[in-house]
C-alpha cells in the first residue's frame, strides 16, 4: 500500500491518496479537504485516477473538495456514513455555514452502515470501523495486513477529535477509541486527519486524553 499525504487547506486537512503499489494508477482519495485544486494537479501530473472518495465524517474542511474531483473525474463514487450522509448536502449541518463559507455537495453514492464489514476501491480492502463521538458518522479505516488506520478526526496525535459541534459526544468518542481503536497491534500506523502521523502504542502510552 502506497499513501501520499496532501495537506489542504486552510484548516490543514490531511488528504491522503492511497495506491495499492508503485505500478497503480488507480487510487482512493480519503478526505478531500476544502480546498482541492493542489490534490487535482498532483493527481494529474501523476496520471492517476481517483475511483472512490471516502469521507471519514462530514465536516465542511473534509468534504469541501469533493465537487472539484467530481468535475475531473465524473465516474468517481463517494463514499460516507450513513449517519453523516446529510452533511454533504447541507451547509448548516457541515458547519460550512458558521465558517461563513457555502459547502454543499451532491448525495453519495455509497452509504456505509454501522453493521462493520469490508470497504474494497481500487485494489485496496479495509475494515471499517465506525467510531462516532466527533459526529454521528465519524469512521476509521482499518487495513490489517498493512498496520494502517485512517483515522480521520478521531484520534491525533496526542489529542482526540473535538466533540462539542453538533452532534459530537464526549464519553462516546473516548468510548470507541478505547474500544475499537486502543485494541489493534500497537505498531499500527495511524494516519490522522490533522497533523503528524502516530501509532497505536504511542497514544496508549503518552495521549493525555487516555491514559
Amino acid at each position: 500500500m502506497i499513501v501520499d499525504t496532501i495537506v489542504l487547506g486552510d484548516y490543514q486537512t490531511n488528504c491522503f491518496c492511497v495506491r495499492q503499489n508503485e505500478e497503480a494508477g488507480d487510487c482512493l482519495i480519503i478526505d478531500p479537504g476544502m480546498e482541492a485544486t493542489p490534490l487535482v494537479q498532483m493527481l494529474k501530473k501523476n496520471d492517476y485516477t481517483p475511483v472512490d472518495i471516502l469521507l471519514t465524517h462530514g465536516h465542511a474542511d473534509h468534504i469541501g473538495g469533493v465537487e472539484t474531483l467530481r468535475q475531473h473525474w465524473p465516474e468517481v463514487r463517494v463514499a460516507i456514513h450513513k449517519d453523516d450522509a446529510t452533511m454533504l448536502t447541507s451547509p448548516a449541518e457541515n458547519l460550512s455555514l458558521m465558517a461563513g463559507v457555502m459547502v454543499q455537495a451532491r448525495s453519495a453514492e455509497i452509504q456505509l452502515n454501522s453493521e462493520e464489514g469490508d470497504y474494497t476501491a481500487a485494489g485496496l480492502r479495509f475494515k471499517v470501523l465506525h467510531t462516532p463521538g466527533h459526529t454521528p458518522g465519524g469512521i476509521c479505516l482499518y487495513a490489517s495486513e498493512e498496520d494502517i488506520l485512517f483515522a480521520g478526526d478521531t484520534l491525533f496525535a496526542g489529542s482526540i477529535g473535538r466533540s462539542d459541534f453538533p452532534g459530537g459526544h464526549h464519553q462516546t468518542l473516548i468510548d470507541m477509541i478505547r474500544q475499537k481503536l486502543l485494541t489493534l497491534p500497537e505498531q499500527t500506523t495511524v494516519y490522522t486527519g490533522h497533523g503528524l502521523a502516530t501509532t497505536i502504542g504511542n497514544e496508549k502510552k503518552f495521549n493525555p486524553f487516555l491514559t
